[in-house]
């Protein structure tokens, strides 16, 4: 019987993966296709993953391998958990040990890793299904009406109670395939007892299941000729036992929107490995969780954490950390706890979806860290030279840079965000002095590279909400010969918003041509007399008068330190660097027909290039896929959601604008009155005529009001009016010239508060005018 057609669909199984897989048979030979278990990989074979879904499981696999080091032959996963990366460096012919405190993660290692050659036969397997009179009942009494439907708790007992009449590999064949069942639907955990997270199935498509199980957990074993061993206890008492080439980290770690307890988060299968011996139940909470002295790692202890097993681990040569952003610590604080046990490091970031999670939301979609360390002496002198990235950037600059279209990416992911947005790469920032007058460093740039992921793409610098096109969702430093440089990967929401559909047309049509960087700084070096400046106003006479030119024939700049990249600028004209360009634009396609190259091997030897002779097999299988119904519906959910939250941020704004206007509004009618002005029963319908006004009305009532206020307040109290008298010329108002100019007319008549305002008004603006007229001659 077929279980897994090759080694891929034996990984996607451990993996819990639903993207199209291909693989290269002449890697495993040419009858591997027809295989129920894989063949043995010599060490030199290194297959890759391959996938058309971005950001999926295998990408991940694949890419920790590419980041691992090469003449590595022995390898110690310190928190194995599913053993599914321990798996991936046994099929590299890799000698593995693996470790994890959980009895679950031990048994799927054991079963996986360390066993070499024993299976379970299918009588075998048909005894672990069946009834057993003489099973506990423990899953019936204590978990009743929770994670599964009525009928599956018994069958549960009746297995786990088969599962003890095996031993050694056997057992933990059994017991993994039946912790991996259990876990199978609802939330995929254990930390909900709402009805969402039940599992859906009947007693008997239960038992199918961990049937299915068996045999593909039979089907993982296989012989990669070099003695793996699996451990289970403490990370700290473990890992000075141990030599290897290289240590894999993969550890619990605090992020800022939850802290995660793995132990309570899979308690129910944590306790059935033990069928719960030893262990107490909370009755009183909802999903009957045990009591458990493990501590979660939290903000406040997580620094502690990863210093004390990292200094467990000095004696083994390279290390390699995964990690996510939003977590304790930080990654800067993460570099320098590397340093300060001796070791060089780098980090590489991907886009990554956290299966234990929310479906939804930033705690979800994060970016995968993977610090690349190894033993180095200068290592912790530089690192403590790195600035804060948290601390506060005191100057800004903007900087054109050149665009470039990733061949590569574009081929293998068809240049397409996660949700179907064009993505196009370019290079951020270059070492050395633009015409700006700012300088790189080297080291900055090694150091800072990673402030430039999720940040804005706009339109030349703006800084209105609306102009936002897209963001920056990865960053990296490379060398070439021309010196250091920033490479990054941005995507255009051109299905969100339409300014993003207008500068993608724009930029596909060659109209917009250039791109421009933004960054701020904490300090700047003078680079003639190095003096360093935190605010521009503090220059010195070299950079306030010579910079960006020459002085005394050499060049004067300003070297940056403590560099924060902040967005990119989309420019439609040339600007100071007239090679920052756009060279190449991705185009849009549906996801779903994304294509990849077939014929490659799982997991590629680094040095192996691809075969693009099998690329036509592969378009016709990915044509066939159909899109992913629940992806998709996901993706609608999500933009409505946006789509409704700008709607709430624009009536916010329109709320906040209106209050503003009112109590303008309210502030000119008081300063009125207090001058003597009385508006009288038309108080507040003037009230509500001044609060609708725009800024340049207003501004302008603003002005007529005054000068009324000032006229009335200049006028004398009325008096008894005297007995007429005779005119007298020295009574009269001066006498004027004739040049143009008209006597003074009289108003005699009352005027009503409106005629008053619109007098005052034009009185405003004459004066205006006449102001502007005598200036400019």
């Amino acid at each position: 019987m077929k279980t897994f057609a090759t080694d891929l669909d034996r990984l996607a199984f451990l993996l819990e993966a639903d993207a199209a897989l291909a693989i290269d048979p002449e890697e495993l030979g040419t009858d591997a296709a027809e295989q129920t278990a894989p063949e043995e990989q010599a060490p030199g074979k290194r297959p890759k993953y391959i996938t058309n879904y971005i950001g999926s499981k295998q990408k991940l696999v694949d890419w920790i391998w590419k980041n691992t080091p090469d003449k590595v032959g022995s390898v110690l996963d310190a928190f194995s958990g599913s053993a599914v990366v321990a798996y991936m460096y046994k099929s590299k012919g890799m000698q593995v040990t693996t470790n994890d405190r959980l009895h679950f993660c031990h048994h799927a290692a054991k079963a996986i890793v360390e066993n070499s050659s024993v299976t379970l036969t299918e009588a075998e397997m048909d005894a672990l299904i069946a009834d057993n009179a003489n099973a506990g009942t423990f899953v019936r009494d204590n978990f009743k009406g929770i994670f599964f439907v009525k009928g599956v708790h018994g069958v549960i007992d009746a297995i786990r109670a088969n599962c003890d009449k095996l031993s050694g590999y056997k057992k933990d064949i059994a017991l993994f395939a039946l912790g991996k069942t259990c876990a199978s639907g609802g939330f995929g955990h254990f930390s909900s007892s709402a009805e969402g997270g039940q599992r859906k199935d009947t007693p008997e498509q239960f038992k199918a299941r961990f049937r299915k199980n068996l045999e593909r957990v039979n089907a993982l074993v296989f012989d990669n000729g070099k003695t793996n061993k699996a451990h289970h206890g403490d990370v700290n008492a473990i890992l000075p036992k141990v030599n290897a080439d290289l240590a894999y980290f993969d550890p619990p770690y605090a992020t800022e929107f939850s802290t995660t307890n793995y132990e309570k988060a899979y308690h129910f299968v944590e306790g059935l490995m033990v069928y719960w011996k030893g262990l107490e139940i909370n009755k009183d909470s909802k999903t009957k969780h045990y009591a458990t002295d493990h501590q979660t790692v939290t903000k406040g202890n997580s620094s502690a954490f990863f210093e004390t097993f990292l200094g467990n681990a000095k004696h083994i040569k390279h290390w390699l950390i995964s990690y996510r952003d939003h977590a304790h610590p930080n990654e800067s604080q993460m570099k320098k706890i590397i340093a300060g046990h001796g070791r060089s490091s780098r980090m590489q970031s991907k886009d990554h979806s956290y299966s234990i999670t929310a479906k939804r939301g930033s705690a979800s979609s994060a970016k995968e860290r993977l610090f690349v360390c190894v033993k180095g002496t200068s290592a912790k002198a530089s690192e403590e030279k790195t600035q804060p990235m948290a601390a506060a950037a005191n100057f800004h600059t903007s900087i054109p840079v050149e665009l470039a279209l990733d061949e590569d990416a574009m081929r293998s992911e068809a240049m397409m965000g996660a949700t179907g947005d064009p993505q196009f790469t370019f290079i951020l920032c270059r070492t050395g002095t633009n015409r700006n007058g700012d300088h790189f460093t080297a080291e900055e740039l090694n150091q800072r590279h990673m402030t430039a992921i999720n940040k804005k793409v706009d339109l030349q610098h703006s800084q209105d909400f609306g102009d936002i096109v897209g963001g920056i969702v990865a960053a990296d430093y490379q060398e070439d010969e021309q010196g250091g440089r920033i490479e990054c990967v941005g995507e255009l929401y051109a299905a969100d918003t339409p300014n993003a559909q207008l500068a993608y047309k724009l930029m596909k049509r060659g109209i917009i041509t250039q791109v421009s960087m933004e960054c701020d700084y904490e300090e700047g070096e003078c680079s003639v007399c190095h003096k360093r400046f935190k605010s521009k106003a503090d220059y010195c006479t070299h950079l306030r008068k010579f910079k960006g030119r020459e002085l005394s024939g050499k060049p004067v700049y300003e070297i940056l330190h403590g560099v924060t990249f902040s967005g990119l600028g989309l420019l439609d004209r040339k600007g100071a660097d007239e090679q920052a360009r756009i060279l190449q634009v991705a185009s849009v396609q549906d996801p779903s027909d994304e294509q990849q190259p077939q014929g490659e091997s799982l997991m590629d030897d680094k040095d192996k290039k691809p075969d693009p002779s099998s690329s036509d097999a592969a378009k016709s299988k990915a044509a066939e896929e159909t899109p992913n119904a629940e992806l998709e519906k996901e993706n609608r959910e999500l933009k409505a959601k946006v789509s409704e939250l700008q709607k709430k941020i624009e009536e916010l704004e329109a709320e906040q604008k209106a209050a503003a206007s009112k109590a303008r509004a309210s502030q000119l009618i008081g300063k009125l009155e207090k001058q003597g002005m009385d508006f009288g029963e038309e108080r507040d319908n003037e009230l509500k005529r001044l609060a609708e006004l725009s800024d340049d009305a207003f501004s302008a009532t603003e002005a007529a009001y005054e000068k009324m206020a000032k006229t009335h307040t200049s006028e004398p109290p009325p008096e008894k009016e005297p007995a007429p008298k005779k005119a007298k010329a020295s009574d009269e108002s001066p006498m004027r010239t004739s040049a143009g100019v008209r006597p003074h007319d009289v108003d005699d008549q009352k005027l009503s508060l409106e005629d008053r305002l619109k007098n005052g008004f034009m009185a405003a603006y004459n004066n205006r005018v006449g102001s502007e007229a005598t200036t400019n001659a």
